[in-house]
């Protein structure tokens, strides 16, 4: 049987691509070890999207809660039955909390590694590891996962990360006909979104050029914001709910994206797209793909983009 590592990176979303570049080191220098994943199920489709994963086991956590109470253990125990089938000479457990620090231990792992008590979510999470990886605190998110596989796996990251993404181009026939771009409104705390009116003008000087501004949305809330700001744009689409899967399959159609601070950014910046990240509160420098010389930040640390700083950037 291949030796296999199991990676325990459960949410979310951005977190979870900003971890991909893991597999493409370990593959480029440990090919003896198989990778398998172990992630909440709303995100499966993602690390699926790396051809370097052999098996996602795919954890419903986030909807437990939801389920009718007699569905719950059973649906939590064919999880984990999935999890204990294969041997693990080890567990990277990325995620730092107790969740992840339990299935980690279901895995029977011979080895548990974790992280350092300032990326611990929960501190309780540390009694499960064997050891405990410390890569530089001050390192950008990519670079710190990537030094974190490297270290306990022995080898040396180098050269720009490979988020080794394959998404296939969407097909449908709600697509404009010509251009658009995407513009990802929607983030995980109100403080990082834009307004509505700042989206409008931005879509409305898209239209008098014949681009259309798709909008996605997630939730029935996101949907409202995304009606709200397609009814001063002309050519604005607001599109069907989809997957992540099917969004990176857009993303690869777009004429560019713009978004929030939000995975869904982070993953048109990961795929190479011609993006502009719009932050608010947060620091761009922490994220910003250095990779992409088509990515565009602007704002954060309290600075609101201004519309026009956009345009300026549109392609």
């Amino acid at each position: 049987m291949p030796r296999r590592v199991l990676i325990a990176k459960l949410t979310s979303l951005g977190d979870v691509l900003f971890t991909l570049p893991m597999v493409s080191d370990i593959r480029r220098h440990r090919p003896d070890l198989e990778i398998d994943w172990v992630i909440d199920d709303t995100l499966a489709d993602l690390p699926a999207l790396h051809p370097g994963v052999s098996q996602i086991h795919a954890i419903p956590l986030r909807r437990l809660k939801k389920m009718p109470k007699p569905e719950r253990w059973p649906a939590l125990r064919q999880a984990v039955k999935s999890l204990r089938q294969s041997r693990y000479e080890v567990v990277l457990d990325c995620h730092g909390m107790i969740k992840s620090a339990a299935l980690s231990w279901l895995a029977k792992a011979e080895l548990i590694y974790g992280p350092a008590d300032e990326r611990l979510g929960e501190r309780a999470a540390r009694w499960v590891y064997d050891q405990r990886i410390v890569p530089d605190p001050a390192l950008p998110a990519v670079q710190w996962y990537r030094m974190f596989a490297g270290l306990a796996l022995g080898y040396q990251p180098q050269g720009l990360p490979d988020f080794g993404l394959q998404a296939v181009p969407l097909r449908g026939e709600w697509l404009p006909a010509g251009p658009y771009v995407l513009g990802f409104h929607a983030a995980s705390k109100a403080e990082k979104c834009w307004s509505v009116e700042s989206w409008q003008a931005v879509g409305q000087q898209l239209a008098e050029c014949g681009v259309a501004l798709i909008l996605p949305w997630g939730s029935p809330a996101e949907q409202g914001v995304a009606q709200a700001i397609a009814a001063a744009v002309p050519k604005a689409v607001v599109a069907p709910k989809m997957t992540v899967a099917e969004l990176a399959g857009a993303m690869l159609g777009a004429q560019q994206v713009i978004g929030v601070d939000t995975g869904m950014t982070h993953l048109a910046e990961s795929l190479g797209v011609p993006t502009i990240a719009l932050y608010t509160v947060t620091d761009p420098a922490t994220y910003h793909p250095y990779w992409n010389f088509a990515a565009h930040a602007l704002g954060g640390n309290g600075e609101v983009p201004q519309v026009e700083e956009v345009l300026k950037l549109l392609v």
